[in-house]
């Protein structure tokens, strides 16, 4: 994989990095603020930086919507108890359960880099440990989710019908919420 580390004007620092598996050119802002373009085998430095100025306005959008992620992140209470709040979250997650008639086979908390939760085909559940850090309607957003997913298994418009049922409505509107978190929070 050859690589190259240039800098652009407002943008700072961009790596362009030539893979062989890559098809089309795309652009990854990372929660750091890095910027990396990938670029197929068989294109050029110069048409990779031509896409990269044409794509500058949607990086800034992505590089506002970090800001605004940190923001959010900083008026969270990050000195909570994580034993008590996550004690308090299976407590929650259990009278879900029982009220809903949507029942898990297990359930952990992790310290996960790219999920709020997951649920596998078994109905273990997986939570990610930073939940603890939300405001409370999206900790319960996220177990109702994950509940839901032991009954249908995707996110299609019959799964989305079914979350708003124990969201009043708002699935749609919290999930779109949980975006201006960030997924870590502890080490």
């Amino acid at each position: 994989m050859l690589t190259t580390t240039l800098t652009i004007a407002n943008l700072g620092t961009v790596t362009f990095t030539v893979s062989s598996k890559a098809k089309y050119q795309r652009i990854t802002v990372y929660p750091d603020k890095t910027i990396k373009v990938t670029i197929p085998r068989n294109s050029s430095l110069n048409k990779a930086k031509q896409f990269l100025i044409s794509k500058t306005y949607w990086i800034q959008k992505q590089l506002d919507k970090i800001d605004q992620q940190i923001k959010s992140q900083n008026q969270l209470d990050l000195n909570i108890d994580l034993e008590k709040a996550q004690k308090n979250l299976f407590h929650r997650l259990e009278y879900f359960s029982q009220k809903y008639k949507m029942f898990y086979r297990s359930a952990k908390f992790r310290c996960q880099k790219t999920k709020w939760g997951s649920c596998s085909g078994k109905n273990n559940l997986n939570l990610n440990i930073n939940i603890a850090f939300l405001p409370e309607e999206l900790q319960d957003y996220i177990l109702l989710h994950e509940l839901v997913h032991t009954k249908i298994k995707n996110h299609g418009h019959i799964f989305w019908a079914e979350l708003d049922k124990y969201t009043n409505g708002k699935a749609k509107e919290l999930a779109k919420k949980l975006r201006n978190y960030n997924l870590k929070f502890i080490a």
